[in-house]
């Protein structure tokens, strides 16, 4: 699928805009490339541990198998590094503990949820630009290369390295090959997009309701139970239903009704407004599904459990 990556005008020139599949607009921060290379770092400190006890293992084997031994070594120091990267980024849902610990996350650039072969593929990519050129330059002892081939390995090294720089989306020849896309892992707070489209107050929640989350200056408050009965499905539905100029026959006040009933709000108070109503939820929602799907939990309606 292609990608529907589009930069935001003005001061923030790492914040992004991702068209989903189904039309949800995510704003993303990227990731600097300061704090990615960093991760990176720590992410090669842990894995440490595991290349040295390798290479006492390797170093025995060179010893008695020699040339064979140095080829098993080297397929081992593969194996670690390869599933170390691919198995966080999967488990954790594109963090690695390197990652989180700077506050990165890799994503879809499409807008979708963060795929297997996806994250193969920028892990596979890691070794031809960087582990690849290393390994020989480490082990020029014992393959016998040339000096002009060390000097095209460290060249071949440092072109991969730099591309980041070199294009708007901070993308490594990984992340190309992949549709990925490293950025900044969203804060709890709702992004300033976010709050300056919130709806007009409307009528408090009635006594008894489920503890509020904050949704702007709107007086309606929504549980994260309450907004995640639904989903993308019916919150497209419900923003055809807003955009339409004429509430013919009462349409916004029955379905007003039927989500009240539904997500357990209180009786509505005199002079209850469903447009404003529906306004409110839809914000609050949207705000919910957009921060889910920054995490990879998509949600397709209110059949689909995640």
């Amino acid at each position: 699928m292609t990608a529907a990556v589009s930069e935001i005008s003005g001061d923030a020139r790492r914040l992004r805009r991702i068209a989903t599949p189904e039309g949800v607009d995510l704003i993303v921060e990227l990731g600097e490339k300061g704090t990615r290379a960093g991760a990176f770092l720590l992410d090669f400190i842990f894995l440490a541990l595991g290349i040295v006890m390798i290479g006492l293992v390797s170093l025995g084997f060179v010893y008695i198998w020699k040339g064979w031994g140095l080829a098993l070594g080297m397929l081992l120091f593969f194996l670690l590094r390869f599933f170390y990267f691919s198995y966080f980024e999967l488990r954790w849902r594109g963090v690695t503990p390197g990652k989180r610990l700077l506050g990165l996350r890799v994503i879809d650039r499409s807008g979708g949820p963060l795929r297997a072969d996806s994250v193969v593929v920028r892990n596979l990519m890691r070794e031809i630009e960087v582990f690849l050129p290393l390994s020989l330059l480490l082990a020029r002892s014992l393959t016998g290369a040339s000096g002009l081939i060390q000097i095209l390995m460290l060249v071949w090294t440092g072109i991969f390295l730099l591309m980041p720089l070199f294009n708007r989306d901070n993308l490594r020849l990984g992340d190309m090959v992949a549709g990925t896309l490293v950025i900044a892992n969203p804060k709890a707070v709702l992004l300033p997009d976010l709050i300056a489209r919130r709806p007009a107050p409307a009528a408090p929640p009635a006594p008894g309701a489920p503890a509020p989350v904050e949704v702007a200056d709107s007086p309606y408050r929504f549980s994260d139970a309450q907004l995640d009965i639904y989903g993308i499905f019916e919150l497209q539905t419900l923003e055809r239903v807003l955009r339409q100029e004429k509430d013919n026959d009462g349409v916004r006040a029955q379905i007003a009704e039927r989500i009240r009933r539904k997500i357990g709000w209180g009786e509505p108070e005199p002079g209850f407004d469903a447009g404003q109503f529906l306004a409110a939820f839809y914000a609050a929602q949207r705000a919910r599904l957009e921060r889910k799907m920054l995490f990879g939990i998509r949600r397709k309606d209110k059949n689909d459990r995640r």
